[in-house]
C-alpha cells in the first residue's frame, strides 16, 4: 500500500484512513533513515500484555513514557 501525503505549515500528517485502520493505533514511532522516514506502529501495552491479568498495566504504561520523555535522539 502506497499513499502520498502532505505535511500542513504546523508539520502535521494526517494518515489515510485505510492506514488507520489496517494497524489499528494512534501511536508510531518515527525512524528518520538516511533519505526517508519510516513510521513504525506502535502496539498498545495492553494488546502487547493482555494474556498476564496479573501486571498493572497502568503502572508499566507510567514509567514506559516517563522513559520516552528522558530519551534523547
Amino acid at each position: 500500500m502506497e499513499a502520498t501525503i502532505t505535511m500542513d505549515k504546523s508539520g502535521r500528517i494526517v494518515l489515510p484512513m485505510r492506514v488507520r485502520k489496517k494497524f489499528k493505533t494512534s501511536r508510531f514511532g518515527l525512524k528518520v533513515l538516511e533519505n526517508k522516514i519510516e513510521l513504525v506502529p506502535v502496539k498498545s501495552l495492553e494488546a502487547l500484555f493482555g494474556s498476564f491479568p496479573d501486571l498493572d498495566i497502568k503502572r508499566i504504561r507510567r514509567e514506559h513514557e516517563d522513559e520516552i520523555k528522558n530519551e534523547r535522539f
